[in-house]
């Protein structure tokens, strides 16, 4: 080689390395929490705990400010994921407790067939049952839950993420690229009951929404989750520093999420912000350039196109998400897509029974929040608990969480506003104003001055619902009358299921929904 050919091959080298990784299909890593809302993030700067793997992610690439899940609900969270659909546009999917029909593509699917090496551990798609024409064993693919752990420590799960995921990469065909989702199960009731005292953060500095009641005892319960925050975050921590040791991180699109909010009343399954915005956070070192915050409305509907053509494979034409790759691979900060200025998101059921109802679908804009429910029942069936006198109340504080509390003293004075926050029957529409009501505190929609914000955010909500074909809105209801009757008794039943439906056992060690 010549001096000017040496020269020459020393400049080029980098450019040729930026076209290599650019051709070059990424593996995938979706690593998605159970049950943590997005301000349970220390990089969105108001968490009680600190998150430094989490933070670490956003760090390394760009972090979502407006990241919504469609449903507060686990499995139609996850298969709106995993189909890039609204979870409304999935039959039984829609569902918690029912299937997710085969007709509808899965991201670990579509990357299988692409030629990528495809699984998954700890908790996929569910909890439901399975598709009844048997096409399909897995939405979300081919289990690994081997791994286990002997001793896990009260209130964790005992499935060991990081040696399932090195047994994954291990069983991976040379020069093939992989997906991998890593459900983890935490921070997902139940909690260690002494788990508030590993959180690092004395009970007293933890941050409570305004909706629940502020008591010793609620503090603790908030306290055991938290510690449950921070251990999916340690653990997270374990996935990356597998693959920075194989020297695999750098070519990795990582995706780090959570399928619904926060565990407490008026959050998960219900959609107000604390329930439904959730935190994201992706990196991707060889192609996207690092440390920035992208305000664009983001939905799980979105994230298998991203990644999807992050593969260089093609988008099913029924997914209704959009990619954001391009804001991903780009330099921009803040609002990149002006077209991505509101989310809409909802849901049917969670578990309740008659005369309970919580289905509703919410629209939210940089400012407001309009909510539109499709019952006037209850929010929560009558409790069996006994209320307790008075004098009882001091003790009862100390120990009790935000639902015992409630129940035990229904006629306290000082519990009213959350019981009727929590339990009331709710309004046809809520209208909330977010920067001025994060906790969406105060409904403003018979507000004569909001008039006409309320009706321009219905107007643009049914358009979209029009759009996607929500039941909602067309009066196709036959097919989600006959789901939530077919949940509503497993439900009834203990989801003790018997005949044609069975239900898909769950890994030793899962905790249930």
């Amino acid at each position: 080689m010549t001096r000017y050919s040496h020269i020459l091959a020393l400049l080029l080298a980098p450019l040729l390395a930026a076209q290599a990784a650019e051709t070059r299909r990424p593996n995938i890593l979706i690593v998605i929490n159970d049950d943590q809302s997005w301000l349970e993030c220390g990089a969105y700067g108001n968490s009680s705990v600190p998150t430094p793997q989490f933070d670490r992610v956003a760090k390394a690439g760009v972090l979502f400010t407006r990241a919504y899940c469609s449903a507060p609900s686990c499995a139609p969270a996850r298969a709106s994921l995993l189909t890039g659909r609204n979870f409304w546009e999935l039959e039984q999917g829609a569902f918690i407790q029912a299937w997710l029909p085969a007709k509808f593509d899965t991201l670990p699917e579509l990357l299988e067939a692409g030629g990528y090496h495809a699984g998954y551990t700890g908790k996929g798609w569910g909890p439901g049952v399975p598709e009844p024409t048997g096409k399909r064993s897995d939405p979300a693919g081919k289990q690994w839950n081997r791994a286990r752990l002997k001793t896990p420590p009260p209130g964790l799960s005992n499935i060991d993420y990081a040696a399932n995921f090195a047994q994954f990469l291990d069983a991976r065909p040379a020069g093939t690229p992989f997906y991998f989702w890593a459900g983890l199960i935490e921070p997902h009731h139940p909690h260690d009951p002494d788990g508030h005292a590993k959180t690092g953060v004395g009970l007293e500095a933890l941050k409570l929404p305004g909706f629940i009641p502020d008591t010793p005892g609620v503090r603790r319960a908030r306290g055991n989750y938290l510690s449950e925050v921070r251990h999916a975050d340690e653990t997270l921590g374990k996935l990356l520093a597998l693959l920075e040791a194989r020297g695999e991180l750098a070519d990795t699109l990582v995706v780090v999420t959570a399928d619904n909010g926060t565990p407490v009343p008026r959050a998960k399954a219900n959609v107000y912000d604390w329930g439904v915005h959730v935190p994201l956070a992706v990196m991707w070192p060889v192609r996207a350039p690092a440390g920035r915050t992208v305000s664009d409305f983001t939905g799980f509907p979105d994230l298998a196109p991203t990644l999807l053509e992050a593969a260089g494979l093609p988008v099913p034409a029924g997914m209704s998400g959009r990619s954001v790759l391009k804001t991903l691979l780009g330099a921009a900060e803040g609002r990149v897509d002006p077209a991505r200025d509101f989310t809409v998101n909802g849901i049917e059921w969670h578990g309740n029974l008659p005369p309970v109802d919580i289905a509703a679908r919410m629209i939210r804009d940089d400012r407001f929040a309009l909510i539109v429910n499709y019952s006037a029942t209850p929010r929560f069936e009558a409790s069996a608990r006994a209320p307790q006198p008075d004098d009882r109340y001091a003790a009862d504080a100390q120990k009790l969480d935000v639902m015992p509390l409630l129940a035990a003293h229904p006629d306290r004075p000082d519990l009213q506003r959350h019981i009727r926050l929590i339990k009331a029957p709710r309004p046809r529409e809520e209208l909330y104003d977010c920067v001025a009501d994060p906790d969406h505190l105060n409904n403003l929609a018979d507000r004569p001055e909001f008039a006409e914000v309320r009706q321009a955010l219905r107007a643009r909500l049914e358009r979209y619902q029009r759009q996607t074909k929500d039941p909602r809105v067309t009066g196709e209801m036959a097919l989600f009358e006959q789901t939530l009757k077919f949940v509503q008794g497993r439900k009834a039943a203990g989801y003790d299921d018997t005949g044609a439906h069975k239900a898909k056992a769950a890994p030793k060690g899962m905790k249930q929904p």
